[in-house]
Protein backbone atom coordinates (compact mmCIF):
# COMPACT_ATOMS: atom_id res chain seq x y z
CA UNK A 1 0.00 0.00 0.00
CA UNK A 2 1.29 3.31 -0.80
CA UNK A 3 2.40 5.65 1.91
CA UNK A 4 0.17 9.14 1.31
CA UNK A 5 1.46 12.55 0.79
CA UNK A 6 1.53 14.55 3.94
CA UNK A 7 2.01 18.88 4.54
CA UNK A 8 2.58 19.96 7.67
CA UNK A 9 0.34 23.57 7.76
CA UNK A 10 2.12 26.85 6.86
CA UNK A 11 2.32 28.92 9.54
CA UNK A 12 -0.21 31.53 9.15
CA UNK A 13 -3.05 28.07 9.38
CA UNK A 14 -2.01 26.29 12.66
CA UNK A 15 -3.93 28.66 14.11
CA UNK A 16 -7.57 27.85 12.01
CA UNK A 17 -8.12 24.78 13.18
CA UNK A 18 -7.62 25.50 16.98
CA UNK A 19 -10.42 28.48 16.90
CA UNK A 20 -12.66 26.47 14.27
CA UNK A 21 -15.40 24.22 15.93
CA UNK A 22 -18.53 22.44 15.09
CA UNK A 23 -20.22 25.88 14.50
CA UNK A 24 -17.55 27.21 12.69
CA UNK A 25 -14.57 26.84 10.21
CA UNK A 26 -12.83 29.79 9.15
CA UNK A 27 -13.57 29.99 5.27
CA UNK A 28 -14.83 32.23 2.09
CA UNK A 29 -15.72 31.87 -0.87
CA UNK A 30 -15.70 32.66 -4.76
CA UNK A 31 -18.53 32.79 -6.97
CA UNK A 32 -18.61 33.75 -10.86
CA UNK A 33 -21.81 34.35 -12.05
CA UNK A 34 -22.20 32.98 -15.56
CA UNK A 35 -23.81 34.30 -18.81
CA UNK A 36 -25.83 30.85 -19.04
CA UNK A 37 -27.62 28.10 -16.87
CA UNK A 38 -24.75 25.84 -15.19
CA UNK A 39 -23.90 22.55 -16.81
CA UNK A 40 -23.27 20.50 -13.26
CA UNK A 41 -22.46 17.48 -15.48
CA UNK A 42 -19.87 19.37 -17.58
CA UNK A 43 -18.61 21.49 -14.12
CA UNK A 44 -18.42 17.98 -12.21
CA UNK A 45 -16.33 16.72 -15.24
CA UNK A 46 -13.91 19.55 -14.72
CA UNK A 47 -13.67 18.95 -11.04
CA UNK A 48 -13.00 15.50 -11.90
CA UNK A 49 -9.78 16.68 -13.58
CA UNK A 50 -8.30 19.03 -10.74
CA UNK A 51 -6.86 16.45 -8.26
CA UNK A 52 -3.58 15.43 -9.66
CA UNK A 53 -2.54 19.22 -10.41
CA UNK A 54 -4.03 20.44 -7.16
CA UNK A 55 -2.44 17.82 -4.61
CA UNK A 56 -2.15 20.41 -1.84
CA UNK A 57 -6.22 20.92 -1.71
CA UNK A 58 -7.29 17.12 -1.69
CA UNK A 59 -6.32 17.18 1.49
CA UNK A 60 -7.58 16.11 4.78
CA UNK A 61 -6.84 17.42 8.30
CA UNK A 62 -4.60 15.47 10.73
CA UNK A 63 -4.11 15.18 14.46
CA UNK A 64 -0.79 14.62 15.14
CA UNK A 65 1.18 14.63 18.94
CA UNK A 66 2.92 17.75 18.24
CA UNK A 67 0.97 19.83 15.23
CA UNK A 68 -1.64 19.23 12.66
CA UNK A 69 -0.99 18.53 9.23
CA UNK A 70 -2.89 17.86 5.98
CA UNK A 71 -2.90 14.51 4.54
CA UNK A 72 -3.35 13.87 0.74
CA UNK A 73 -6.88 11.83 0.00
CA UNK A 74 -8.73 10.38 -2.78
CA UNK A 75 -11.70 11.48 -1.68
CA UNK A 76 -14.05 12.49 -4.73
CA UNK A 77 -15.59 16.03 -4.42
CA UNK A 78 -18.83 16.02 -5.86
CA UNK A 79 -20.88 19.69 -6.59
CA UNK A 80 -23.29 20.24 -4.42
CA UNK A 81 -26.14 22.23 -4.26
CA UNK A 82 -25.82 25.78 -3.21
CA UNK A 83 -27.31 26.91 0.33
CA UNK A 84 -28.73 29.72 1.63
CA UNK A 85 -25.96 30.70 3.87
CA UNK A 86 -22.89 30.40 2.66
CA UNK A 87 -19.78 28.77 3.92
CA UNK A 88 -21.56 26.48 7.07
CA UNK A 89 -18.69 24.54 8.66
CA UNK A 90 -16.52 21.58 7.62
CA UNK A 91 -17.23 18.04 8.60
CA UNK A 92 -14.71 16.26 10.34
CA UNK A 93 -13.02 14.62 7.33
CA UNK A 94 -14.69 16.56 4.94
CA UNK A 95 -12.71 17.97 1.88
CA UNK A 96 -11.09 21.46 2.49
CA UNK A 97 -13.27 23.02 -0.17
CA UNK A 98 -16.58 22.83 -1.74
CA UNK A 99 -17.57 23.28 -5.26
CA UNK A 100 -21.71 24.69 -5.48
CA UNK A 101 -23.61 25.90 -8.18
CA UNK A 102 -26.97 27.43 -8.64
CA UNK A 103 -28.38 28.57 -11.59
CA UNK A 104 -25.76 30.63 -13.08
CA UNK A 105 -24.05 30.91 -10.62
CA UNK A 106 -20.91 28.74 -9.62
CA UNK A 107 -18.71 28.91 -6.33
CA UNK A 108 -16.04 27.56 -3.98
CA UNK A 109 -16.02 27.56 -0.88
CA UNK A 110 -12.25 27.34 0.89
CA UNK A 111 -11.25 26.72 4.59
CA UNK A 112 -8.48 29.10 5.16
CA UNK A 113 -6.49 26.06 6.85
CA UNK A 114 -5.44 25.15 3.59
CA UNK A 115 -5.11 28.77 1.42
CA UNK A 116 -5.56 32.26 1.19
CA UNK A 117 -7.55 34.43 -1.54
CA UNK A 118 -4.57 34.17 -4.17
CA UNK A 119 -4.34 30.39 -3.96
CA UNK A 120 -7.99 30.06 -4.43
CA UNK A 121 -7.98 32.18 -6.88
CA UNK A 122 -5.53 29.68 -9.03
CA UNK A 123 -7.87 27.04 -8.03
CA UNK A 124 -10.81 28.99 -9.25
CA UNK A 125 -9.52 30.40 -12.30
CA UNK A 126 -8.70 26.73 -13.37
CA UNK A 127 -11.53 24.91 -12.26
CA UNK A 128 -13.55 27.64 -14.46
CA UNK A 129 -11.31 27.61 -17.22
CA UNK A 130 -11.60 23.45 -17.12
CA UNK A 131 -15.34 23.77 -16.97
CA UNK A 132 -15.50 26.37 -20.07
CA UNK A 133 -13.54 23.51 -21.96
CA UNK A 134 -16.01 20.53 -20.79
CA UNK A 135 -18.68 23.40 -22.99
CA UNK A 136 -16.57 23.04 -25.76
CA UNK A 137 -13.94 25.67 -25.74
CA UNK A 138 -10.58 25.73 -26.24
CA UNK A 139 -8.45 27.96 -23.40
CA UNK A 140 -5.04 28.51 -22.74
CA UNK A 141 -3.40 28.10 -19.55
CA UNK A 142 -2.57 32.19 -19.02
CA UNK A 143 -3.54 34.67 -16.71
CA UNK A 144 -3.49 32.56 -13.97
CA UNK A 145 -5.10 29.49 -15.64
CA UNK A 146 -3.21 26.33 -14.82
CA UNK A 147 -2.50 23.51 -17.50
CA UNK A 148 -4.22 20.67 -15.98
CA UNK A 149 -2.11 18.13 -18.04
CA UNK A 150 0.89 19.59 -16.37
CA UNK A 151 2.95 18.33 -13.02
CA UNK A 152 2.31 20.49 -9.92
CA UNK A 153 5.20 22.63 -9.40
CA UNK A 154 7.13 21.70 -6.13
CA UNK A 155 6.95 25.75 -4.95
CA UNK A 156 2.50 25.26 -5.03
CA UNK A 157 2.57 23.14 -1.80
CA UNK A 158 5.66 25.07 -0.14
CA UNK A 159 5.35 27.21 3.13
CA UNK A 160 6.45 30.48 2.04
CA UNK A 161 6.25 32.09 5.42
CA UNK A 162 9.35 29.49 6.43
CA UNK A 163 11.12 30.20 3.11
CA UNK A 164 10.91 33.72 3.08
CA UNK A 165 11.88 35.11 7.05
CA UNK A 166 14.60 36.58 7.36
CA UNK A 167 14.85 36.07 11.34
CA UNK A 168 15.42 39.70 12.07
CA UNK A 169 13.32 41.75 14.22
CA UNK A 170 10.09 40.47 16.09
CA UNK A 171 7.89 43.26 16.57
CA UNK A 172 5.41 43.00 18.86
CA UNK A 173 1.74 42.13 17.95
CA UNK A 174 0.48 44.73 21.02
CA UNK A 175 -1.98 46.64 20.27
CA UNK A 176 -5.16 48.73 21.91
CA UNK A 177 -8.40 46.78 21.48
CA UNK A 178 -11.04 47.93 18.48
CA UNK A 179 -14.63 48.74 18.59
CA UNK A 180 -16.75 46.35 17.34
CA UNK A 181 -20.37 47.01 15.84
CA UNK A 182 -23.07 44.80 17.90
CA UNK A 183 -26.34 43.82 17.04
CA UNK A 184 -28.92 40.89 17.68
CA UNK A 185 -27.68 37.78 16.78
CA UNK A 186 -28.86 35.55 13.90
CA UNK A 187 -29.05 31.89 14.22
CA UNK A 188 -25.39 30.03 14.46
CA UNK A 189 -24.65 29.34 10.71
CA UNK A 190 -26.88 32.35 9.43
CA UNK A 191 -24.98 34.68 7.25
CA UNK A 192 -26.82 37.75 5.77
CA UNK A 193 -24.99 38.42 2.10
CA UNK A 194 -24.80 42.27 0.60
CA UNK A 195 -23.08 42.56 -2.24
CA UNK A 196 -22.97 46.41 -3.97
CA UNK A 197 -21.70 46.55 -7.66
CA UNK A 198 -20.21 49.63 -9.28
CA UNK A 199 -17.84 50.42 -12.42
CA UNK A 200 -14.50 49.49 -11.41
CA UNK A 201 -13.45 53.23 -13.75
CA UNK A 202 -15.52 55.04 -11.75
CA UNK A 203 -14.42 54.08 -8.53
CA UNK A 204 -10.83 54.98 -9.62
CA UNK A 205 -11.64 58.40 -10.59
CA UNK A 206 -13.10 58.81 -7.00
CA UNK A 207 -9.68 57.41 -5.63
CA UNK A 208 -7.21 59.27 -7.97
CA UNK A 209 -9.32 62.46 -7.26
CA UNK A 210 -8.73 62.21 -3.34
CA UNK A 211 -4.73 60.95 -4.16
CA UNK A 212 -4.91 57.42 -3.15
CA UNK A 213 -5.58 54.00 -4.05
CA UNK A 214 -9.05 52.17 -4.47
CA UNK A 215 -8.36 49.57 -1.72
CA UNK A 216 -7.34 52.75 0.32
CA UNK A 217 -10.90 54.64 0.17
CA UNK A 218 -12.44 51.77 1.01
CA UNK A 219 -10.89 51.36 3.87
CA UNK A 220 -11.12 54.82 5.13
CA UNK A 221 -14.76 54.85 3.99
CA UNK A 222 -15.52 51.31 6.46
CA UNK A 223 -13.17 52.97 8.87
CA UNK A 224 -15.43 56.42 9.47
CA UNK A 225 -18.82 54.75 8.54
CA UNK A 226 -17.74 52.37 11.92
CA UNK A 227 -16.47 55.46 13.27
CA UNK A 228 -19.52 57.56 13.09
CA UNK A 229 -21.41 54.39 14.68
CA UNK A 230 -19.50 54.18 17.46
CA UNK A 231 -19.87 58.20 18.23
CA UNK A 232 -23.56 57.93 17.50
CA UNK A 233 -23.55 54.97 20.62
CA UNK A 234 -22.09 57.33 23.36
CA UNK A 235 -20.40 54.46 24.95
CA UNK A 236 -18.72 55.54 28.05
CA UNK A 237 -14.95 54.75 26.70
CA UNK A 238 -14.35 55.29 22.87
CA UNK A 239 -12.35 52.70 21.30
CA UNK A 240 -9.53 52.93 17.94
CA UNK A 241 -11.94 52.07 14.99
CA UNK A 242 -9.53 49.56 12.81
CA UNK A 243 -9.78 47.52 9.99
CA UNK A 244 -7.71 44.47 9.20
CA UNK A 245 -6.25 44.34 5.52
CA UNK A 246 -4.56 41.29 4.52
CA UNK A 247 -1.85 41.84 2.40
CA UNK A 248 -0.51 39.37 -0.53
CA UNK A 249 3.03 38.50 0.09
CA UNK A 250 3.72 37.23 -3.41
CA UNK A 251 3.73 40.61 -4.60
CA UNK A 252 6.82 41.20 -2.63
CA UNK A 253 8.34 37.13 -3.09
CA UNK A 254 9.12 35.20 -5.82
CA UNK A 255 6.87 32.13 -5.06
CA UNK A 256 4.07 29.72 -6.98
CA UNK A 257 2.96 28.80 -3.32
CA UNK A 258 -0.70 27.80 -3.17
CA UNK A 259 -1.21 27.78 0.34
CA UNK A 260 -1.26 30.67 2.52
CA UNK A 261 0.86 33.61 2.18
CA UNK A 262 -0.87 36.78 3.69
CA UNK A 263 0.36 39.60 6.06
CA UNK A 264 -2.44 41.55 8.12
CA UNK A 265 -2.22 44.92 9.24
CA UNK A 266 -4.48 47.11 11.21
CA UNK A 267 -5.10 50.93 9.63
CA UNK A 268 -7.08 52.79 11.58
CA UNK A 269 -8.16 56.27 14.29
CA UNK A 270 -8.56 56.74 17.67
CA UNK A 271 -11.50 58.82 18.32
CA UNK A 272 -9.54 60.01 21.82
CA UNK A 273 -7.41 61.70 20.11
CA UNK A 274 -10.54 64.24 18.96
CA UNK A 275 -13.18 64.41 16.34
CA UNK A 276 -12.31 63.01 12.54
CA UNK A 277 -13.59 63.62 9.61
CA UNK A 278 -13.90 61.56 6.63
CA UNK A 279 -10.77 63.56 4.68
CA UNK A 280 -8.59 63.24 7.63
CA UNK A 281 -9.30 59.74 8.04
CA UNK A 282 -8.54 59.01 4.49
CA UNK A 283 -5.20 60.59 5.04
CA UNK A 284 -4.19 58.68 8.29
CA UNK A 285 -5.03 55.10 6.20
CA UNK A 286 -2.98 56.76 2.80
CA UNK A 287 -0.15 57.50 5.05
CA UNK A 288 -0.03 54.09 6.97
CA UNK A 289 -0.12 52.26 3.90
CA UNK A 290 2.80 54.02 2.56
CA UNK A 291 4.57 53.37 5.89
CA UNK A 292 3.72 50.00 6.87
CA UNK A 293 3.13 47.99 3.42
CA UNK A 294 6.59 47.67 2.94
CA UNK A 295 8.84 44.77 2.28
CA UNK A 296 11.11 44.78 5.66
CA UNK A 297 8.29 45.46 7.58
CA UNK A 298 6.34 42.85 6.07
CA UNK A 299 9.25 40.47 6.72
CA UNK A 300 9.53 41.63 10.02
CA UNK A 301 6.13 40.30 10.90
CA UNK A 302 6.52 36.88 9.08
CA UNK A 303 9.70 36.43 11.42
CA UNK A 304 8.18 37.01 14.50
CA UNK A 305 5.49 34.12 13.82
CA UNK A 306 7.82 31.77 12.16
CA UNK A 307 10.29 32.31 15.14
CA UNK A 308 7.32 31.29 17.83
CA UNK A 309 6.67 28.41 15.99
CA UNK A 310 10.17 27.50 15.37
CA UNK A 311 10.67 27.80 19.57
CA UNK A 312 12.33 25.06 21.08
CA UNK A 313 10.18 24.78 24.11
CA UNK A 314 6.86 25.04 22.20
CA UNK A 315 7.73 22.80 19.62
CA UNK A 316 8.30 19.99 21.88
CA UNK A 317 4.82 21.03 23.81
CA UNK A 318 2.38 17.70 22.88
CA UNK A 319 -0.76 19.36 20.83
CA UNK A 320 -3.61 19.43 23.48
CA UNK A 321 -1.03 22.08 25.44
CA UNK A 322 -0.26 24.12 22.33
CA UNK A 323 -3.91 24.51 21.52
CA UNK A 324 -4.21 26.21 24.93
CA UNK A 325 -1.19 28.46 24.02
CA UNK A 326 -2.40 29.32 20.53
CA UNK A 327 -6.21 29.95 21.69
CA UNK A 328 -4.96 31.94 24.63
CA UNK A 329 -2.79 34.09 21.94
CA UNK A 330 -5.82 34.36 19.77
CA UNK A 331 -7.82 36.01 22.18
CA UNK A 332 -5.12 38.83 22.91
CA UNK A 333 -3.88 39.73 19.77
CA UNK A 334 -7.05 38.25 17.17
CA UNK A 335 -10.43 39.85 16.16
CA UNK A 336 -10.09 41.45 19.47
CA UNK A 337 -7.43 44.32 17.66
CA UNK A 338 -9.61 45.17 14.60
CA UNK A 339 -13.33 46.26 14.11
CA UNK A 340 -14.06 44.30 10.96
CA UNK A 341 -11.88 43.51 7.71
CA UNK A 342 -11.86 44.22 4.12
CA UNK A 343 -10.22 42.44 1.94
CA UNK A 344 -9.21 43.27 -1.89
CA UNK A 345 -8.49 40.48 -3.92
CA UNK A 346 -7.91 43.33 -6.86
CA UNK A 347 -8.67 42.97 -10.89
CA UNK A 348 -9.21 39.52 -11.73
CA UNK A 349 -7.86 38.87 -15.52
CA UNK A 350 -9.26 35.69 -17.22
CA UNK A 351 -8.44 34.40 -20.68
CA UNK A 352 -9.91 36.31 -23.04
CA UNK A 353 -11.52 33.23 -24.32
CA UNK A 354 -13.51 32.98 -21.41
CA UNK A 355 -14.97 36.23 -21.28
CA UNK A 356 -18.48 35.19 -23.28
CA UNK A 357 -19.03 32.53 -20.37
CA UNK A 358 -18.23 34.95 -17.44
CA UNK A 359 -20.20 38.02 -16.16
CA UNK A 360 -18.88 38.87 -12.26
CA UNK A 361 -17.04 37.65 -9.51
CA UNK A 362 -17.80 37.52 -6.37
CA UNK A 363 -15.53 38.03 -3.10
CA UNK A 364 -17.45 36.74 0.29
CA UNK A 365 -15.66 36.42 3.37
CA UNK A 366 -16.76 33.87 6.29
CA UNK A 367 -13.58 34.03 8.48
CA UNK A 368 -14.48 36.00 11.56
CA UNK A 369 -15.33 33.97 14.53
CA UNK A 370 -16.65 37.02 16.84
CA UNK A 371 -16.41 39.86 14.37
CA UNK A 372 -19.79 40.50 13.16
CA UNK A 373 -19.27 42.20 9.63
CA UNK A 374 -16.55 41.53 6.60
CA UNK A 375 -16.10 42.55 3.12
CA UNK A 376 -14.81 40.78 0.42
CA UNK A 377 -13.64 43.18 -3.19
CA UNK A 378 -12.80 41.90 -6.51
CA UNK A 379 -13.26 43.16 -9.65
CA UNK A 380 -13.54 41.69 -13.31
CA UNK A 381 -13.61 43.65 -16.00
CA UNK A 382 -15.86 47.27 -15.25
CA UNK A 383 -17.24 45.32 -12.56
CA UNK A 384 -16.49 46.32 -8.89
CA UNK A 385 -17.99 44.37 -6.39
CA UNK A 386 -18.42 44.81 -2.98
CA UNK A 387 -19.45 41.86 -0.54
CA UNK A 388 -19.95 42.40 3.17
CA UNK A 389 -21.28 39.42 5.46
CA UNK A 390 -22.83 39.79 8.87
CA UNK A 391 -23.80 37.63 11.39
CA UNK A 392 -26.37 40.08 13.30
CA UNK A 393 -29.59 40.89 11.82
CA UNK A 394 -28.93 45.02 11.90
CA UNK A 395 -27.78 46.08 7.98
CA UNK A 396 -26.67 49.36 9.08
CA UNK A 397 -22.82 49.25 8.62
CA UNK A 398 -23.22 48.20 5.02
CA UNK A 399 -26.25 50.37 4.29
CA UNK A 400 -24.51 53.39 5.60
CA UNK A 401 -20.67 52.58 3.66
CA UNK A 402 -22.69 51.63 0.06
CA UNK A 403 -24.90 55.38 0.92
CA UNK A 404 -21.82 57.01 1.28
CA UNK A 405 -20.56 56.11 -1.97
CA UNK A 406 -23.38 56.96 -3.69
CA UNK A 407 -23.11 60.47 -2.10
CA UNK A 408 -19.95 61.01 -3.75
CA UNK A 409 -21.78 60.28 -7.24
CA UNK A 410 -21.09 56.43 -7.63
CA UNK A 411 -24.01 54.18 -8.69
CA UNK A 412 -24.41 51.31 -7.08
CA UNK A 413 -26.68 47.93 -7.37
CA UNK A 414 -27.12 46.30 -4.26
CA UNK A 415 -28.29 42.75 -3.78
CA UNK A 416 -28.92 40.46 -0.75
CA UNK A 417 -29.33 36.76 0.50
CA UNK A 418 -31.81 38.49 2.93
CA UNK A 419 -35.64 38.31 1.59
Amino acid sequence: MQKRAWYPLDNAANIYPVIANRGFTPMFRYTAEMTAEVDQAALQRALGRMAPRFPGFFVRLRRGVFWYYLEQTNARAPVEEDTFSPCPPLAKGELPFRVKAYRRRISCEFAHVVCDGGGAMTFFKTLLAAYVKELGVRVPAEKGVLDLDGPPHPEETEDGFARFSRMGAHPSRREPAAYHPTGTRLLPGTRVVTTGTLSVQAVRQLSRAAGVSVTEYLTATLIFVLYSMQRAERPRRLRPVKISVPVNLRKYYPTQTLRNFSQYLNPGIDPNYGDFTFEETLGQVHHYFHYMFTEKNMNARISKNVGDERNVALRVVPLFLKKLSIRLGYELTGEKLFSSVISNIGAVELPEEMAPYVGKLLFVLCTAKRNSVECGVVSYRDTLAITFTRTIAEPYVERTFFRALVQKGLHVLVESNQH
